[in-house]
């Protein structure tokens, strides 16, 4: 994820350079007050995704924002990823000629380049944690398992196996950042909790990506005594981003049923 944000604040920073005027007294300063539309328009074009972003986080025009103040519905999710040139898009000439209209005269290169850095972090996070998620459900039901995310069941837990009642695995994935762990391991114990309270004979699984630096630095089974405090929760099983044969032994030795053995069940 950090390498695609890195390279996303590259190229905003070299587009940045090649189309606006860049002071440097006492610092590097963008003079967005000597810009046109047309300016604004060919930054744009010159790399949609890149751009698009940046102006939308800089000058607080996200989709709805811009669809309300101008009537323009999805400036964002429509041209981001086209590609072809949005130099005779009328919708995106409306977009230039807002942020002639509202950019700052200037604003510090640094300033705007980490701005949009740390809100687009933001926004990726979101979207890779729910990638990851969708990934890890999609890995157990290719070895066999029906999988999916529980979103009408108590506590709307993002692992259910199988897919009818009686429910055999119930559990909770998470992308953790460092300085959110100890938040994250006590709602896994809660969670766990929670499950065997509202579901029978179930086994709780958690799949923890805390990265791979994390668990050299401090040892993986340090890490998961952690999250179950030393054995003492409802947790019957951790599970790190790494470990997914070693998530699939453990469903093999619990018995949980594969979808093969289900449709069996079912025929009898």
């Amino acid at each position: 994820m950090y390498e695609d944000i890195d390279e996303m604040v590259h190229t905003a920073e070299n587009e940045l350079r090649e189309h606006f005027e860049i002071t440097e007294s006492p610092e590097e300063r963008i003079q967005f007050g000597e810009a046109t539309s047309e300016d604004f328009l060919n930054a744009i074009d010159a790399n949609h995704k890149a751009m698009i972003a940046l102006f939308q986080k800089v000058a607080g025009l996200p989709d709805r924002e811009f669809e309300r103040q101008y009537g323009v519905r999805g400036i964002g999710s429509r041209f981001r990823d086209r590609k072809s040139s949005l130099k005779d898009v009328d919708d995106a000439q409306a977009f230039a000629d807002a942020l002639a209209e509202l950019m700052p005269e200037s604003l510090s290169l640094e300033t705007v380049l980490y701005t949009f850095y740390k809100s687009w972090e933001g926004d990726q996070r979101r979207f890779y944690r729910m990638r990851y998620e969708s990934e890890f459900l999609e890995f157990l039901n290719e070895e066999g398992y029906a999988a999916w995310k529980g979103n009408s069941l108590p506590g709307e837990p993002d692992i259910v196996i199988p897919e009818t009642e009686p429910y055999e695995v119930i559990g909770e994935i998470r992308v953790i950042q460092q300085k959110d762990k100890q938040k994250r391991f006590k709602e896994f114990r809660t969670e766990a909790h929670e499950a065997h309270e509202n579901f029978d004979d179930i086994n709780f699984v958690v799949v923890a990506n805390l990265g791979r630096q994390y668990l050299e630095s401090h040892g993986r089974e340090t890490v998961r005594s952690e999250i179950t405090k030393d054995g003492t929760s409802e947790i019957d099983a951790v599970f790190f981003h790494d470990e997914r044969d070693d998530f699939i032994e453990q469903l093999e030795d619990w018995g949980v049923s594969t979808e093969a053995q289900q449709s069996l069940s079912d025929l009898e």
